[in-house]
């Protein structure tokens, strides 16, 4: 091996030298610097022109200068020392370097050979890869895009160190940006963006797809400088978010002091765009899927209303029209007719309380389980014609997600009873017992074999799902011709024995 070097030329030498990612810097015993390789030339912000008037020391951060200044006092018998130090940039800023320090005797003249690699941006991407990893978290926290481009602008400040980030979206006509989320800005700026948002670097930004970097405000005749100076903004970054080919929106970063916003830096942020592209594509899809759940609820409800309530109030109609017909000449019989009309009436108010509870399934929590099971049960009555025996225990003291399971069961199961079961009669029974709270659900219908798999009955599946989320148990018990029974039982809280409710029967023509 040392054959090899002694046979490489100086000029081969000198071009590994330049070559090297690692800074190398060679000063004399009088410390002026004598040799700089490019890579320290960056390190330290310097033009080598510059380096040559500057004390060695100068580029050492005082707390090691004189650590430093002891390690290279001549010596031509000292080994090599290995270190771990700051080094002060033309800028003023720091940066961490790891390296050692070479003594050479070279023509009776002693030489100080720095080697030093930089560990600040080593740990720099250290820390900006941890931030990204937390930025995963709080932009994936929540489906709702407002929340999703407030955790944006906030991971920026907060995670990344930027003094004020904001995100602007377009507008229906996509002519205007309309600022969606901000973080240290005052309600001024955003009304002034608002205002400016068909023009500037930014509306560029989203026009053209391309990040627009500007590193010092008052040195770029594009900035409009009586936005930025309101808000003391030195340096910013417009990145654009972009959705399935098209800016959605920009993404913007800034900082109140002249910054530069090295490759770095914009490799870190474009990352965090893009993440965030991917959790506004998500709320995107969930708003989407809200909105074709809420039309088919709303379908559903149509036909409800088609099938139950409207008819309902036709049959009122016509029983007023006929009991005004018999005022006239038959009026004995008007008493019989109204009282028709009557039980009409109280049908079409029960199932219309039905469908309201349906359509906001938060009233369990004001209005309780045991309240939701009596319109269930007055509507089979009211609308289907089933005799149903509804036997339901006091509020039981269960969270509102158990609630919610325990109702959506005996929904699903007296909907299945209506379509399938050919049933007559209905038994509905929530009975609270040995710290545990049980629902049964059961007809006298046609039943079916139990021990069959019925794909595509994803009923069947959800309610199971439901139950045994919340660590309770399911089971349906049903064969060809002895009817279906429904079971789902969940644990109780623990309260003391005396707190638990009594059990309240009622008759088959009443509920609860």
């Amino acid at each position: 091996m040392s054959n090899f070097l002694h046979r490489l030329e100086a000029k081969i030498l000198a071009g590994f030298l330049e070559a090297t990612r690692d800074a190398i810097l060679i000063a004399s015993s009088e410390h002026k610097l004598v040799y700089a390789n490019r890579a320290a030339q960056d390190l330290l912000g310097y033009e080598l022109e510059e380096l040559h008037t500057k004390d060695k020391l100068d580029w050492i951060a005082p707390s090691h200068r004189e650590w430093f200044a002891e390690r290279i006092r001549p010596s031509s018998t000292a080994q090599p020392d290995i270190f771990e130090i700051d080094l002060v940039r033309k800028d003023g800023s720091l940066r961490t370097v790891h390296g050692s320090i070479v003594r050479l005797e070279l023509d009776g003249q002693i030489y100080g050979i720095v080697i030093a690699h930089d560990l600040t941006e080593a740990r720099q991407t250290l820390r900006h890869l941890e931030a990204l990893y937390q930025a995963d978290e709080k932009l994936y926290a929540s489906l709702e895009l407002d929340q999703v481009l407030q955790a944006l602008a906030d991971v920026c400040v907060d995670l990344l160190g930027a003094d004020k980030s904001c995100i602007l979206t377009w507008d229906e006509t996509r002519q205007y940006l309309i600022t969606r989320a901000q973080r240290g800005f005052t309600s001024q700026f955003v009304q002034i963006m608002n205002a400016y948002s068909g023009h500037g670097l930014i509306v560029h930004a989203a026009r053209s797809g391309e990040t627009v970097v500007i590193q010092d405000t008052h040195k770029d005749e594009r900035v409009a400088r009586h936005i930025t100076d309101a808000e003391d903004i030195r340096a910013f970054m417009h990145i654009p978010i972009r959705l399935e080919g098209q800016v959605f929106g920009v993404f913007s970063v800034n900082n109140q002091h002249p910054h530069t916003l090295g490759p770095e830096e914009q490799r870190v942020f474009t990352s965090l765009a893009q993440r965030a592209a991917i959790a506004i594509r998500n709320a995107h899809l969930y708003a989407q899927a809200q909105g074709k759940a809420a039309l088919e609820e709303r379908q559903k409800l149509a036909r409800d209303l088609h099938d139950s309530v409207s008819q309902t109030i036709y049959g009122i109609v016509l029983g007023v029209r006929s009991a005004k017909a018999q005022l006239a000449q038959y009026p004995e019989q008007v008493p019989a007719t109204l009282d028709f009309v009557l039980k009409l009436a109280e049908a079409a108010t029960a199932e219309m309380r039905a469908l309201i509870f349906e359509l906001r399934p938060d009233s369990l929590q004001q209005q309780g389980l045991v309240a939701a099971l009596s319109k269930q049960a007055a509507v089979m009555r009211s609308r289907h014609g089933f005799l149903v025996e509804a036997h339901l225990c006091a509020e039981p003291p269960l969270a509102p997600e158990a609630k919610e399971a325990l109702y959506r069961v005996a929904q699903e199961a007296l909907n299945n009873i209506v379509k399938h079961a050919q049933a007559r009669k209905v038994y509905l029974r929530l009975q609270q017992q040995e710290g545990r709270i049980e629902l049964e659900v059961r007809d006298d219908g046609v039943g079916f074999d139990s021990e069959r798999e019925y794909p595509g009955h994803l009923g069947l599946v959800s309610m199971r799902e439901r139950i045994e989320r919340l660590g309770g148990r399911f089971g349906i018990t049903s064969s060809p011709g002895s009817g279906t029974t429904v079971r789902a039982e969940l644990d109780l809280p623990e309260q003391p024995s005396h707190a638990l409710p009594n059990l309240q029967s009622q008759s088959p023509g009443t509920s609860s």
